[in-house]
């Protein structure tokens, strides 16, 4: 099969069905198949013929059916990505177990690289840090279930300000980044990240000095606005 051609949602479907069901049963037939996607043994038919013409299936007319290896190749990458999906939706999100399978089997086959990576580190940061949950994801969870914001973010969110409003000479403790994602990243590059104490130094109309530690950074007004801190 070229490396260029994609595979149909149900194809990749099938795929994934024919390595789960091997991994319980000694041989794969067409009504397991069947049984497993809830669709018409006719159906799989003309499906398996069409992943044996692109050599990911070995299946002779009604007997068992084996995955070839790049057949197995995509039917694994399928399923790791409804696994990891079915988990940021039923672990980070809090989704019912139900739904999160039904919405991992519906995105899973347009999901990219990318989006796939960026997943996979958000769950990793989850799981692996030693705080646990972040602070705003159990705050999220909060204003899920009471569809009201927690009164501690209405508190931080009220008592606010941004670097430009911060006067010279203050200080004040990073609460959290505003703007765009290159605007965070850049930010982040500069050392402000939440938590941070920074000491204004010099407003300028070009920008504003900053200090945290030992050293000074140079922020420009757009940078400024987006960086919300807690007056100390």
């Amino acid at each position: 099969m070229s490396k260029k051609a994609k595979l149909t949602e149900s194809a990749e479907d099938f795929l994934e069905a024919i390595y789960l069901i091997g991994k319980t049963k000694k041989v794969v037939r067409v009504k397991d198949i069947a049984q497993h996607l809830d669709v018409k043994m006719a159906s799989v038919v003309v499906g398996l013929k069409s992943l044996a013409e692109k050599g990911l299936v070995e299946h002779e007319h009604y007997g068992y059916v084996e995955l070839t290896p790049p057949g197995e190749e995509i039917a694994k990458k399928t399923l790791y990505r409804h696994q990891l999906l079915f988990k940021f939706f039923r672990e980070a999100l809090g989704l019912p177990a139900k739904i999160a399978d039904r919405d991992a089997c519906r995105i899973e086959h347009y999901l990219s690289p990318e989006g796939l990576e960026r997943i996979l580190k958000f769950i990793e940061f989850m799981e692996k840090c030693p705080e646990g949950a972040p602070n705003w994801l159990t705050n999220f969870y909060y204003f899920l279930q009471y569809d009201q914001f927690p009164k501690i973010c209405l508190e931080k969110t009220k008592s606010l300000i941004s670097l430009e409003q911060l006067d010279t000479q203050a200080k004040g403790k990073v609460q959290k980044l505003g703007g765009q994602v290159e605007l965070k990243q850049e930010l982040l590059k500069k050392g402000i990240v939440p938590g941070v104490i920074v000491a204004i130094e010099e407003k300028i109309p070009e920008g504003i000095k900053i200090k945290i530690n030992e050293s000074v950074i140079f922020l420009m007004p757009e940078e400024a606005k987006e960086v919300f801190v807690i007056p100390l």
